[in-house]
């Protein structure tokens, strides 16, 4: 067995063997090529940082928000440090890596056939470094980006992790490339890319410090107590919930120690709230979310987790994370299209709001679960009253008086049927209310609610359909 197997190995120009790309010679100390092995991935990210730094552009466009965890972001890349989310569920840790991963060369050079896509030059696997030292010709191959997802789980072994080497197989003169000789783990298959460890408090302690070992001294000792040189390349992020979070593991402190710890929060205002929902949903097509309901649905879920603001939330264990809007879009979206409609109405919340439930159920826990649901009926009906409040205050008091001569020359109103523009002053604000024609129905709509709740005037008494009640006062 060579000893140089279980050493670190830097193949030299003057003794390289032929490179071949394609099967045709490259010669990969040359500047055309030399870009796409020779620097470390924490170097090549810091550089891209610095040109998004030059440009005055943001390297994360893709999180909405965030902008104190973006700088924390950019100065650990930058100074060569891997990071630790730590953050409840669904509130963007693994978004932020993949994000990350952007900032990875779109191409690299490694050997053909390799299982962790290793260096040309400084390769880490038994059966590459036998290859560049043994081998005449060696062919390369291109690889993309790399983001390795990593997910905790107690039951995690060795061999998963890690990978599984087997002395024995070769002693007996097995292959160095042979199955049985050594298969990567998860974390060897993230060599030159991100290795993204999802929860990794629940990875067993025993591994933990396997981990630290890789990550602090390149290195991993055997349960046959070899000691096996496994310099890999990759930035290593990592997530956990906070400590008092349920399910929760420590970290082994060694470990936390290698990390920078950055905390990822709920989105700061409704504003990103909604953008953040937006972008995440599933159904791109369908009925039209108007502005209003895009707030009722995002307040709803802000109110869960706002224990100070809302009374209702005392009750909730387990907060809504950004899912439960997401989901909350996409269900009220399908059920008005479902119904043909072009635009989202206030029915399409369901009868008893059972749409809403739907997205908001298995979000949330409860002191009583028996009373989950009529919970999620209060965070509506108030998420329902600031929105409708605030569109009634955007109403002038000149205006509020035409608005009711308007409702007194009728004795009901289907917005569905009637034609708002018989109505002077509704139809100035439902056209300053609606972004598209389609939004005019819904905007008839939630301006009568507004009315409705603010003053009484009208009562509603079925989908779209208000009666009026300004003769009586």
């Amino acid at each position: 067995m060579e000893e140089y197997i279980f050493k670190e190995v830097e193949v030299k120009e003057s003794s390289a063997p032929t490179f071949l790309i394609n099967g045709e010679e490259v010669d990969i100390f040359s500047d055309e090529f030399r870009a796409y092995w020779e620097k470390p991935l924490h170097e090549l990210v810091r550089e891209k940082i610095l040109e998004y730094e030059r440009r005055g552009e943001d390297p994360f466009y893709e999180i909405v928000g965030k902008n104190l965890e973006k700088e924390m972001v950019k100065n650990a890349l930058i100074s060569g440090s891997n990071i630790l989310f730590i953050g409840k569920k669904g509130y963007g840790k693994t978004t932020f890596s993949k994000s990350i991963a952007k900032l990875l060369p779109e191409k690299q050079l490694a050997i053909k056939g390799c299982k962790i896509h290793d260096n040309p030059v400084k390769p880490s696997c038994f059966a590459c470094k036998r290859k560049v030292m043994e081998e005449e010709k060696v062919e390369l191959t291109w690889i993309g980006r790399k983001w390795i997802r990593i997910p905790g789980d107690p039951m995690m072994t060795t061999r998963q992790l890690i990978g599984g080497i087997s002395i024995q197989k070769i002693r007996e003169g097995y292959d160095l490339d042979h199955p049985e000789v050594f298969t990567p783990g998860r974390v060897l298959k993230a060599n030159r890319g991100i290795a993204y460890f999802d929860e990794l408090g629940s990875i067993p302690s025993a591994l933990q410090t396997l981990l630290h070992e890789l990550i602090e001294e390149k290195q991993v000792t055997t349960p046959e107590g070899e000691i096996v040189p496994l310099k890999i390349d990759a930035i290593f992020i990592a997530s956990t919930n906070p400590a008092n979070y349920r399910g929760t593991e420590a970290i082994k402190e060694p470990l936390l120690d290698r990390m920078e710890a950055i905390p990822i929060g709920p989105p700061e205002t409704l504003r990103e709230e909604i953008e953040i929902g937006l972008r995440n949903m599933s159904l791109k097509n369908g009925a039209t979310i108007p502005e209003w309901h895009l707030k009722i649905l995002a307040r709803v879920v802000r109110y869960a987790r706002n224990k100070e603001r809302c009374r209702y939330a005392a009750r909730i264990e387990s907060e809504p994370s950004c899912r439960a809007t997401i989901k909350l879009f996409d269900h009220v979206k399908a059920n008005a299209t479902r119904k043909g409609r072009s635009v989202v109405m206030l029915s399409d919340y369901g009868e008893g709001y059972e749409v809403i439930k739907l997205g908001l159920r298995s979000r949330i826990e409860v002191d009583y679960e028996a009373e989950k649901d009529a919970i999620i009926e209060k965070l509506v009906e108030e998420a329902i009253n600031r929105t409708c409040g605030e569109i009634y205050g955007n109403i002038e008091d000149s205006d509020f008086r035409k608005l009711s001569r308007e409702l007194r020359k009728r004795e009901m109103i289907n917005v569905y049927e009637d034609s708002p523009k018989e109505m002077e002053t509704f139809w100035k604000y439902i056209l300053l209310m609606s972004r598209k024609p389609e939004e005019i129905p819904s905007a008839f709509e939630i301006l009568l609610e507004s009315i409705k709740r603010c003053t009484g005037l009208v009562e509603r008494v079925g989908d779209g359909v208000y009666e009026t009640r300004v003769q009586e006062l």
